[in-house]
């Protein structure tokens, strides 16, 4: 990838709010299971434990596909690309709800990412509506 392409997904409001999506979803995740780390989540027993791991491995799914899908040349493929985003939106969404369900501390941590992603789900709009104009 060129400089210019990296400056100029750099740039982009979607990648930005993915980016913050992920820190969010990392604060999120360390502050339901009491800091431990990804792999700790992982091997955890515990169901909270489990959808704060996949909630923050779908948020950090994000952010790669949105570079690659702005560094695709082909107008057809990148709106391809760009919508197939809204799963990974989706799935993180899904994510806070299966998290709210269980029983823990900072559901309201978890809802200002909900709200976010609400955001981000505008922001996705937004970004291929422009692709295909």
């Amino acid at each position: 990838m060129s400089n210019f392409s990296e400056h100029s997904v750099n740039q982009l409001v979607i990648y930005k709010k993915s980016i913050d999506i992920f820190k969010l979803s990392r604060d999120v995740a360390s502050y339901v299971t009491d800091d431990k780390d990804i792999i700790s989540m992982y091997r955890s027993g515990t169901t909270s434990d489990n959808y704060a791991d996949n909630l923050v491995m779908n948020a950090f799914r994000l952010v790669p596909k949105i570079v690659e899908t702005e560094t695709q040349e082909n107008p057809s493929l990148k709106l391809k690309y760009a919508k197939s985003l809204r799963y990974f939106i989706d799935r993180i969404y899904q994510d806070c709800i299966k998290l709210e369900s269980t029983k823990i501390q900072g559901k309201d941590f978890v809802q200002l990412l909900r709200k976010e992603l609400k955001s981000l789900q505008k922001i996705h709009k937004n970004y291929v509506n422009s692709l295909v104009y």
